[in-house]
């Protein structure tokens, strides 16, 4: 008899889908407890409170670097960077 069979194929087949229903099921059940307990509305919050401290950090700082960028902008004539420095002499 050949290992593999139609047989084994079936076996197969019915095993893999039995275990995606088990998963899918226990998704499901999880969904519905992670609502019942609020998870979702914890998970909210602290994604807004997240966002909020990005606000208030985060962004006056790039500004801030961008108004110091534009105050002192980076010429050519003060040489070059190290990494062109690196590339020309075959370092990079």
């Amino acid at each position: 008899m050949h290992p593999f069979s139609s047989l084994a194929i079936g076996i197969f087949v019915a095993g893999y889908i039995t275990a995606r229903w088990d998963l899918v099921t226990r998704l499901y059940e999880l969904a519905f407890f992670a609502w019942d307990h609020g998870v979702v509305t914890r998970a909210a919050k602290a994604f807004s409170i997240i966002s909020l401290i990005f606000a208030a950090l985060i962004l006056p700082l790039e500004r801030l670097a961008a108004n110091e960028a534009n105050i002192h902008p980076r010429s050519p004539k003060h040489g070059i960077s190290a990494r062109e420095q690196l590339r020309r002499r075959g370092s990079l």
